[in-house]
């Protein structure tokens, strides 16, 4: 007989929101021009909340942050900060480098955080709205690594 949890479904929803913003974050630094192998952590850490066995609250009021695997110091600060407030200090400090409104591009199928950085650096472009006149101005048009399918896709969903 399996073991009843003493938590409901809903305990585990900020497990979710948490993980959820931790990948925009890996996202939003890539766009930025952050190394992408040091952004990766927070895809790896995510995908540990996602599969803790107890809500994020608990193991935050038990002082257990920093045994999530890949959570140090300071990134047990962003999950507080996230906890708290709903993001955290990283992202602002590489607002400089791109506004957040680039995370609009990954909510597309099919972009992910390369094709959204090389939309935002090489085309300018840095939201839903600015990819949308980007492509009715054909400024895609017979780019590289840019095809028709792929183009089709993002006028679908802009």
């Amino acid at each position: 007989m399996a073991e009843e949890s003493q938590y409901s479904t809903n305990d585990f929803l900020r497990n979710h929101e948490v993980a959820a913003k931790l990948r925009d974050l890996r996202d939003f630094l890539i766009i930025a021009g952050y190394d992408e192998s040091h952004a990766s952590r927070y895809s790896h850490i995510s995908s540990s909340i996602e599969r803790l066995a107890q809500p994020i609250e608990v193991v935050r009021k038990e002082g257990r942050l920093q045994d999530i695997p890949g959570v140090g110091g300071l990134v047990a600060s962003y999950i507080k900060e996230i906890l708290d407030t709903g993001t955290c200090t990283k992202f602002k400090e590489w607002e400089d480098a791109a506004p957040l409104t680039v995370l609009d591009l990954v909510k597309i199928p099919g972009v992910g955080a390369k094709t959204a950085r090389r939309l935002f650096q090489e085309f300018g472009i840095d939201s839903g709205p600015a990819l949308r006149k980007a492509l009715d101005d054909g400024r895609l048009n017979n780019v590289a690594g840019f095809g028709l399918k792929t183009l089709a896709n993002m006028r679908d969903h802009v």
